[in-house]
């Protein structure tokens, strides 16, 4: 069989050989996400893979279809960039990796966290003048001090909240899906009782019709003044707008995101500071916010699941076999 991987990344390239060797099947890499621009680059291929921020349009399910092709596999849990009625409609069977490395994900949102309340941000800029005081950071919280509000207590939210607990902290769970063996470590609640208890908030949760905008000006007046925000999941789920104001009148103490709404206008991409969206030159100046250009998933466990997972779907499905990953109707 002859798979085609969009978007391919260095990294992946050894694990890609070596599921090749393993498996006997071909892999011909693109390092350009799949796009109507660059769809036709499938014909003669048996099966697609990609994995990007960037949306998926009709005409490429209608091409895709076209060439004989039955599906395409995403390399992410996020599946957002799909149009599933689209796909639907020209027959195209879509999958995800939703488990690649949860922990992945949830140590990385726990770094963020970390910095935010050892103020290193403050310390790093302080000292790069030379000032090694105290004062220029400021005193810090410790972690088992806090109550953490996790929205999305899916397969990241369930392990970040694990290491939480394990770590002294209170965890509020705010999930439309109920796992009772989560009950050993979070209390399940509402999202407004949460918004008024939590210290912390982590956003854990897919974007779709429920979540686009969930953050909103609204929102935030909910919070407790000196709330700390986290966000590795999906930009859209947080209104940037809101969210600057929150940090500027200190409704928020911090901020640590991994995502933003525009990101595919500036991430995996070098330019000036200056080239950056205005917001986002604004936010970055901040003491109390942190940036990263959507690396939480960025370890070696990851990037090896991904590949071989997205894989073997790819393979199964265009043989017309049946994958726990697939997304159904």
């Amino acid at each position: 069989m002859k798979i085609l991987m969009y978007n391919s990344v260095d990294k992946e390239v050894p694990y890609v050989n070596a599921w090749a060797a393993k498996t006997g099947h071909e892999v011909v890499t693109l390092f350009e996400p799949l796009s109507v621009a660059n769809v036709d680059r499938a014909q003669e291929f048996d099966a697609v893979t990609t994995q990007q921020t960037t949306d998926m349009p009709d005409p490429i399910y209608q091409k895709l279809a076209s060439y004989g092709i039955k599906q395409i596999a995403l390399r992410q849990v996020g599946y957002d960039v799909f149009d599933l009625p689209a796909a639907f409609s020209n027959h195209i069977r879509l999958s995800n990796v939703a488990a690649y490395s949860p922990r992945a994900i949830a140590e990385y949102t726990l770094t963020q966290l970390f910095n935010i309340l050892r103020n290193n941000k403050k310390f790093d800029r302080a000292m790069a003048t030379g000032d090694y005081t105290w004062a220029a950071g400021g005193q810090a919280r410790e972690i088992y001090q806090l109550t953490v509000a996790v929205i999305g207590v899916g397969r990241i939210g369930t392990a970040f909240a694990q290491i939480l607990h394990a770590l002294g902290a209170k965890v509020l769970a705010v999930d439309p899906v109920y796992h009772a063996q989560n009950e050993a470590f979070v209390e399940y609640t509402t999202l407004d009782d949460a918004l008024s208890r939590a210290n912390v908030i982590s956003f854990h949760t897919p974007l779709n019709a429920e979540t686009q905008g969930l953050a909103d000006q609204a929102f935030f007046a909910k919070v407790q003044p000196g709330t700390i925000m986290l966000n590795m999941a999906r930009g859209g789920i947080v209104d940037m707008a809101a969210l600057e104001a929150a940090l500027l009148s200190g409704q928020l103490y911090g901020a640590a995101f991994d995502v933003t709404p525009n990101e595919n206008e500036f991430m995996d991409q070098k330019q000036t500071v200056t080239e950056l969206p205005e917001n986002i030159q604004r936010l970055i100046q901040l003491d109390n916010f942190y940036l990263s250009p959507h690396i939480a998933f960025y370890t070696n466990t990851a990037i090896k699941n991904m590949v071989e997972i997205a894989l073997d779907d790819a393979v199964i499905m265009a043989n017309g076999g049946h994958t726990e990953n697939e997304i159904l109707r």
